[in-house]
């Protein structure tokens, strides 16, 4: 098996946009409140998480976070340990083994496992002994040897648990001479194996000893040395071995243990009903604070000897008074089916649907609010799809309850916001308390348009006009009314165009496709002009998205490519629609477009980066190719914001930012920034030129006035220079001048100054 040692953190990856040729930098924004496991090192707490590990320091609120941004290659992590030297190890759900040093900030990486042939790669806990790391997996158990850092054996049949079953190991200990484990197959068998390590080979089912602990459908989970005693925690109660014989202990005879955990002077049991336990060397049983207001997955001990749970919802909790919740600030779930940015640079995301939702949650560039029924007064918490419409408010779709607004700048729901049956949206046929309402966007004359999925008057459309005011309407597509517009996956169902136009998803009653209201800002005709569907050029009848570029030509996603209207106004004639298919057979989930107008793509397979014409493909994102900074290639939404260029992907993983340097223009000159400064040339990356208005020009003078270099900007607010001179040669050491002007701005300009160093 191989290892790969990767020294250092990485904080950025370098981007293939061949648009700007610089670094990008990745962030996650996880939620880490759902804690797999928990081991401690002094007083530092680490905790793996469905979105990665954090370390929380006891008595204290100090804590610090990892993610695939920070160096983890997967952030859906499912076991933690810490090796004899403060190493910390992670195992996650599809096998990669992480180990983290807090004292050099390096990583390496096990990929083995990850890389094996096996179906079910999840580990399920990390023990390390000494040199010896027992990783437990759902094919088996592997030993590792930490000082030469790889694996040894990989044992996967024990006993009579051979054969082509799986047999899954959840935790393994050394003890009185042998390596023990508990073992299941998956099925109807649970036992407790056992090898002697005097045997030298442990590779074959006879090796093994199986043990039955309790009856025959007790379920082994967790063992624990205590006392020089070893105990299992098991479905059916808490069990010593003592004279080779497997007790249980009176009091948690009967009992479903989670979790049980040991230090040289107490033994913590958490079980089932979120209650925890402690017993002395002298077997002192006793309850332990009140029951934990969360479900707990795991418990330790901290250095006082006291329990510290790990809980799904709440973080790692510690009881003082009371259960107190320790995790870093982030969503409140790591499920994100829509995404969207306002004026004021707030990324909003919805969570999602049937009974799973979290809510709702803002990232205001530093910290994350969320919104949900135990904060807010939200009838549920599934919403699934969130846009920015008329003056900056933000919309959320929902799965029942009609569709919420969040006023521009507000941060509590006002329940006089909640539109539903109150303002004339139908519910559906088979239950028509049940309002589902997509996306909303905005029409240049201030009506707010808002989609009714499966309404039982038929009249999917919804807008809110300027005056505050409601209607309802049908559609009517080939003389045929739309039951409902769009579906739950789709991301971005409508759009406005230049002329004020409707552009929607149709997808029932044989007209499936896109259609164009014509409606020129109107809200009482709602029959479409146009409708389009595969017969007149779209990849797929299918329409997942629909965005307007800055050019007016209008973007559909569909589940097999994407189609481009070259010209809204007469897209059936010819050349109206571009006849090439950008990303054809391609499953498209939603488009977005940047200040250059560039489109990024939301896929099955990850983030794609296209020309502004959407001829060029500037870059692709993956897992693989992110090193897990994506941190899912199932990107559900994304979104751009203008004014920084950061964009953002939405999975069910939880919430990736990239930096690009794709920013919006300034509208007028005002400082010229420039870095690095000074400027090493040759240099791979260019100097950054920042401040500049829309499709700016910018001339390189020497400090005398002569021409060095004249080029056009990309066209937003940042531009480049290479150091070289209109010949293609390095210039020479000095300082240069950089003016910058505009063609619309004539009779102003930016300046700014850099120093040139030759190397």
């Amino acid at each position: 098996m191989k290892t790969r040692v990767v020294g250092g953190i990485l904080l950025a990856a370098i981007c293939s946009l061949q648009a700007f040729g610089q670094v990008g930098i990745w962030k996650n924004h996880t939620s880490m409140q759902d804690v797999r496991s928990i081991a401690r090192d002094g007083a530092t707490v680490w905790a793996a998480t469905s979105g990665g590990l954090f370390a929380w320091t006891e008595g204290s609120e100090t804590m610090t976070k990892f993610t695939s941004a920070e160096g983890l290659q997967s952030t859906d992590l499912t076991a933690v340990g810490v090796d004899g030297k403060g190493d910390v190890w992670t195992g996650t759900s599809t096998g990669v083994v992480h180990i983290y040093s807090p004292a050099t900030g390096q990583w390496r990486y096990i990929p083995d496992i990850a890389n094996s042939g096996q179906t079910n790669k999840r580990i399920n806990s990390i023990s390390i002994i000494g040199d010896t790391a027992l990783i437990s997996t759902n094919f088996g158990l592997s030993v590792f040897r930490v000082s030469q850092f790889q694996f040894g054996d990989t044992y996967t049949r024990f006993g009579a648990l051979s054969g082509n079953v799986r047999v899954a190991v959840t935790s393994a200990v050394l003890f009185d001479g042998k390596l023990w484990a508990t073992v299941s197959n998956g099925q109807t068998t649970h036992r407790v194996a056992y090898g002697s390590l005097s045997n030298p080979n442990l590779l074959p089912p006879e090796a093994w000893t199986l043990e039955t602990v309790g009856s025959a459908t007790t379920l082994p989970k967790h063992l624990a040395i205590f006392n020089n005693k070893l105990y299992a925690g098991t479905s059916t109660g808490l069990y010593v071995l003592e004279s080779g014989v497997w007790t249980p202990h009176d009091s948690l005879d009967g009992r479903n243990i989670i979790s049980i955990a040991a230090s040289p002077t107490m033994m913590a049991v958490a079980e089932a009903g979120n209650i925890v336990s402690t017993i002395t060397p002298q077997n002192v049983f006793s309850r332990y604070g009140t029951t934990v207001p969360a479900a707990v997955s795991a418990v330790l001990l901290n250095q006082a000897g006291k329990p510290i749970v790990a809980t799904s919802g709440g973080g790692v909790m510690e009881f003082t008074t009371s259960w107190v919740s320790h995790f870093p600030n982030g969503p409140a779930s790591n499920q994100f089916t829509s995404i969207a940015v306002d004026p004021d640079g707030n990324v909003w995301g919805a969570s999602g649907i049937s009974g799973g939702g979290k809510g709702f949650y803002r990232y205001n560039g530093s910290s994350w609010k969320s919104f949900n029924t135990k904060n807010s007064p939200l009838p549920f918490n599934d919403y699934y799809r969130v846009s920015v419409a008329c003056n900056g408010d933000v919309w959320l779709g929902s799965w029942k309850e009609g569709i919420l607004r969040m006023p521009r700048g507000a941060e509590v729901v006002d329940t006089a916001n909640h539109f539903g049956r109150n303002r004339g949206l139908a519910g559906t046929p088979d239950d028509t308390g049940k309002v589902v309402t997509g996306a909303a966007t905005c029409d240049g004359r201030g009506n707010t348009w808002i989609t009714v999925m499966v309404p039982y008057d038929n009249r999917p459309l919804a807008v809110r006009k300027s005056d505050g005011t409601w209607a309802t309407l049908p559609v009517y597509v080939n003389g045929s009314p739309q039951d409902y517009i769009t579906e739950r996956q789709v991301t971005r169902p409508l759009a406005v165009d230049a002329s004020d136009n409707l552009w929607i998803a149709s997808v029932v009653r044989g007209n499936r496709g896109v259609a164009m209201l014509g409606n020129r800002g109107s809200t009482a005709d709602s029959v479409a002009e146009i409708y389009l569907n595969s017969s007149n050029g779209l990849p797929n009848d299918n329409v997942n998205s629909i965005v307007v570029d800055r050019d007016n030509n209008i973007w559909i996603g569909t589940e097999s490519g994407i189609a481009i209207i070259l010209d809204p106004a007469n897209p059936t004639r010819s050349g109206g629609i571009a006849s090439y298919k950008p990303l054809s057979g391609l499953y498209i989930n939603a488009i977005a477009v940047d200040p250059l107008n560039q489109k990024w793509i939301a896929t099955n397979e990850g983030a794609i980066l296209l020309s502004r014409d959407g001829i060029q493909t500037l870059a692709q994102y993956t897992m693989e190719n992110t090193d897990g900074r994506i941190i899912s290639n199932e990107i559900r939404d994304v979104a751009v914001d203008p004014k920084t260029g950061t964009v953002y992907f939405a999975t069910t993983n939880g919430l990736a930012s990239l930096t690009t340097t794709s920013v919006q223009p300034k509208t007028e000159f005002e400082e010229i920034v420039v870095s690095p400064n000074p400027y090493r040339i040759p240099n791979s990356l260019p100097l950054t030129i920042d401040g500049l208005v829309e499709n700016s020009k910018v001339k390189i003078l020497t400090i005398d006035g002569h021409l060095v270099r004249e080029f056009q900007s990309p066209g937003g607010r940042i531009g480049f220079w290479d150091g070289k001179d209109e010949s293609g040669k390095d210039v020479a050491s000095g300082v240069y001048l950089i003016v910058a002007y505009s063609e619309t701005q004539k009779d102003k300009v930016g300046k700014g100054k850099v120093a040139v160093l030759r190397r």
